[in-house]
């Protein structure tokens, strides 16, 4: 955690040696600055998961000219970044690529029609198949496994920290709020109601949709849909599993 620390610590003085620069330089004024992570915290239960500690991530965007520390509730896909730069650029992007421009809402707190967005992982090395698909909206998260008989594997860095290691060396039950076996062992579907729920332990799902209470029930009947649409609009190579599983 220390060495994560000393990390943003050197990023933050390099972002502003960068910074400066610009000023220096009189770019600040015609310069389109974007600030944003690959994954989350490198840690278990973190990157290489869709769950909030792997894909919340931070996004600051700064134009010129644009009223200064606003803070957005949209929820941006980084699909959405492509297409910023290109209408900063005033370049129209073709109609095949996915994301829109989040710069018509970069002074609205709560813009209108950012209320959801999607998430996929394949694996982080060759040997670390694992694909999974997402659906989140700002109640509720909708994450689909599509290898659930296998074990979740790690990534080596993750596997090598000093975190995991000492997990498998006490042999703890638990890592955090969630259990190491389910965390390694997952079922075809996790649902949760994220403000209950933040740290998505509790699976509204966990019995199976058949024993899931109303109100998850009809979170997962609104939300599967749009997970099974998004995938076809996004050709899912593993689209075949549905027809075969």
């Amino acid at each position: 955690m220390a060495e994560y620390y000393q990390s943003v610590t050197r990023l933050d003085y390099g972002v502003g040696l960068l910074l400066k620069l610009l000023d220096d330089k009189k770019l600040a004024d015609n310069t389109l600055i974007v600030f944003l992570s690959d994954n989350g915290i490198p840690f278990p239960g973190a990157k290489t998961t869709l769950y909030d500690a792997g894909l919340n991530l931070p996004l600051i965007v700064r134009k010129p000219k644009q009223k200064a520390g606003v803070v957005s509730e949209a929820l941006v896909s980084w699909t959405d970044i492509a297409p910023t730069v290109l209408d900063w650029c005033g370049v129209k992007p073709a109609e095949a690529m996915r994301g829109k421009s989040v710069l018509p809402i970069l002074e609205e707190p709560k813009p209108k029609g950012w209320d959801v967005v999607f998430g996929s992982h394949q694996m982080h090395e060759i040997t670390m198949y694992y694909p999974m698909r997402m659906v989140r909206t700002r109640e509720y998260k909708l994450i689909r496994n599509l290898a659930c008989k296998l074990e979740v594997p790690s990534a080596s860095d993750l596997w090598e920290s000093p975190t995991w290691q000492g997990v498998l060396k006490r042999n703890d039950d638990k890592m955090g709020v969630r259990t190491v076996k389910g965390f390694l062992n997952r079922p075809a579907f996790e649902l949760y109601d994220l403000a209950a729920d933040p740290h998505e332990a509790n699976n509204l799902l966990a019995n199976g949709k058949a024993t899931a209470k109303p109100k998850a029930l009809a979170a997962f009947e609104a939300l599967s849909p749009k997970l099974a649409e998004w995938r076809k609009a996004t050709n899912d190579p593993w689209l075949i599993k549905d027809k075969h599983e």
